[in-house]
C-alpha cells in the first residue's frame, strides 16, 4: 500500500499520466474545433501546453532553464502551432512574464528596484495607450511582449545568487547557440530562404535579421569567454572558441544584414581601439576583403541605387524605411505627440498613410518612429530611458570587470543602431537573450567580493 501510495506521488508518474491526458485530451479538442484545417500543427499544441504547464509546476527553475537552452531553435515549433495568431509561444511567454512574478515577491529579492527604476515607467505608459489602439488583440500580445523582455531581466538578477549560478546561466546562453549554428549550415547546403535580396539564411529563426542579430551576439559572448579564459566551460572549449567563432562569423555573412555587420564591426573596433591595438591592422582590412565576396559586394552597392520614388521604380531597403518613416511621422496629428495612437497602430494603420503600401500592412522598421508613433514622446522617452538606466546600472562595475561591462554596453550600443532601421520590438527570441544576458552582468558584479572565486577576482582587475 505505501509503495502503490509512493508510486502516486512520484513527479514521473504524475508527468506521466499529464501527458496521457493531455495528448487525448488537446486532440480531441484540436480536431473538433473546426479551426485547424491543414495546419496539422496545431493538433499538438493543446497538449504542449498542458505538459509545459505541468513542468512548470513541478519545477519553475529547472523549466525556465530548458527555455534558455532551447529558445534559440523553438520559433519553427511556434509557428506550426499558431491558431489565429496564437500559439505556444504565447503560452511560454505567459509562463516567463508568471516565473518572473513569483520570484520578484521573493524576500530581499534586488530585481524589484532594478525593475522599477528601468522598465516599470515605460510599462505603465505603455498599457495606457491599450485603451486608444486601433486593434485590441494586437496591442495586448505586444505589451505582453515588452513585458516578457523586462521579465528575463528580472529572471537573470533573482536566480543569480553566486558565482557558480552565473557560470551555469551563461553556459545555458551560450550553448543555445549550437542548434542554430548547425542548422544555419543546414540552411545555407539547401538554398537559405528565397528574398529580393536573394540568397538568405534564417536558421531556426523567423527572419535573416534576428538570426543575424543573434550572431552578433554570440559572437561577442564568445570572445568575452575567450578572452577572460573562465572555467565555465572546458579547457577544450576555450582552445577552439575561435574556430566556432569564425564558424558564426561566416553565417552573419550568410543572413546579408548589413546593420549586423556593422554592429560587429564597431564591436571589434572599439575593443581594439580600447584594449588591443594590434588588431587594428587585421581590422582595417575587414571590409576590404568582405567586399571581395560578391554576395557582400552587393548588398553595400544595392544602396548606392533605388534612392528616389520615381513612378513604379524600386527603392533600395534603406530608401523604403526612409519612406515609411516620412509617411508615419507626416501622418500624425498633433495631438498624438505624446500617448501616441496606441500599441500595435503603425502596423495596423499603415495602409491609410504609407503611399507604397498597396494595401497591405507594413512594420515600422524603426523602433523609435515606432514607439513615437505608438507611444509618444513619453513612451519613447521612457523607452530610451530603460537602456539609458541600465548603462548606468553597469558602468559603476567597470573598474571591477573592464571587458565584460564593455561588452555589455556594446550590446546596449549595438541594440540602439540595430532599432533605427529594423523592427526589433518584435525580435522576441533574440531580445530574451539580450536582457537576460545583462542581467546576469548586474547580479555577478553585485555579489559581495567573499562570494567570488579568486579567478574571477583576477580576471576583474
Amino acid at each position: 500500500m505505501n509503495h502503490k501510495t509512493s508510486l502516486l506521488k512520484s513527479p514521473i508518474f504524475l508527468g506521466l499520466v499529464g501527458i496521457i491526458i493531455a495528448v487525448f485530451i488537446g486532440a480531441f479538442s484540436a480536431l473538433f474545433a473546426g479551426l485547424v484545417g491543414e495546419n496539422y500543427g496545431v493538433l499538438l499544441a493543446v497538449p504542449a501546453a498542458m505538459v509545459i504547464g505541468i513542468f512548470f509546476l513541478m519545477d519553475y527553475k529547472a523549466f525556465f532553464f530548458l527555455i534558455i537552452l532551447f529558445r534559440s531553435a523553438m520559433d519553427p515549433v511556434f509557428d506550426a502551432t499558431k491558431l489565429g495568431g496564437f500559439g505556444l509561444g504565447a503560452v511560454l511567454n505567459a509562463i516567463v512574464i508568471l516565473i518572473a512574478a513569483i520570484t520578484l515577491i521573493e524576500k530581499d529579492n534586488p530585481a524589484r528596484k532594478i525593475f522599477a527604476t528601468t522598465w516599470l515607467p515605460f510599462l505603465i505608459l505603455s498599457s495606457f495607450t491599450l485603451a486608444i489602439a486601433p486593434d485590441v488583440v494586437t496591442a495586448v500580445k505586444q505589451f505582453l511582449a515588452l513585458l516578457s523582455y523586462s521579465a528575463m531581466l528580472i529572471l537573470a538578477i533573482s536566480l543569480i545568487r553566486s558565482e557558480a549560478d552565473y557560470g551555469r546561466w551563461m553556459r545555458a546562453v551560450f550553448i543555445s547557440s549550437l542548434v542554430p549554428v548547425v542548422f544555419g549550415f543546414i540552411d545555407a547546403a539547401t538554398g537559405g530562404v528565397a528574398r529580393e535580396e536573394g540568397f538568405r539564411i534564417r536558421s531556426t529563426f523567423s527572419h535573416p535579421n534576428v538570426f543575424a542579430f543573434y550572431l552578433v551576439m554570440m559572437i561577442s559572448l564568445g570572445f568575452y569567454f575567450f578572452k577572460t579564459k573562465f572555467t565555465y566551460f572546458p579547457k577544450w572549449v576555450h582552445k577552439y572558441l575561435p574556430i566556432y567563432i569564425l564558424l558564426m562569423i561566416a553565417l552573419l555573412v550568410m543572413t546579408k544584414t548589413r546593420s549586423a555587420w556593422v554592429a560587429l564591426f564597431m564591436f571589434f573596433t572599439l575593443y581594439a581601439l580600447i584594449y588591443e591595438r594590434k588588431y587594428l591592422l587585421f581590422i582595417c582590412c575587414m571590409p576590404f576583403l568582405a567586399l571581395l565576396i560578391p554576395s557582400v559586394a552587393e548588398r553595400i552597392t544595392d544602396l548606392g541605387q533605388g534612392n528616389e520614388v520615381i513612378n513604379y521604380s524600386k527603392l533600395n531597403s534603406y530608401a523604403w524605411r526612409k519612406l515609411i518613416w516620412h509617411d508615419g511621422l507626416s501622418f500624425m496629428s498633433v495631438s498624438h505627440y505624446f500617448l501616441g495612437y496606441g500599441l500595435g497602430s503603425f502596423f495596423e494603420r499603415s495602409p491609410d498613410f504609407f503611399t507604397m503600401s498597396g494595401g497591405r500592412k507594413n512594420g515600422a522598421h524603426s523602433v523609435f518612429v515606432q514607439l513615437f508613433f505608438e507611444t509618444g514622446a513619453l513612451g519613447l522617452a521612457a523607452y530610451i530611458w530603460v537602456h539609458l538606466k541600465t548603462a548606468k546600472l553597469l558602468i559603476p562595475f567597470y573598474k571591477k570587470n573592464k571587458l565584460m561591462i564593455f561588452t555589455m554596453i556594446m550590446f546596449l550600443l549595438e541594440f540602439a543602431f540595430e532599432a533605427y532601421a529594423d523592427n526589433m520590438l518584435a525580435y522576441l527570441t533574440y531580445t530574451w537573450y539580450l536582457w537576460f544576458v545583462l542581467g546576469a552582468a548586474y547580479a555577478i558584479n553585485s555579489l559581495k567580493p567573499q562570494d567570488l572565486s579568486t579567478e574571477v577576482k583576477k580576471s576583474n582587475e
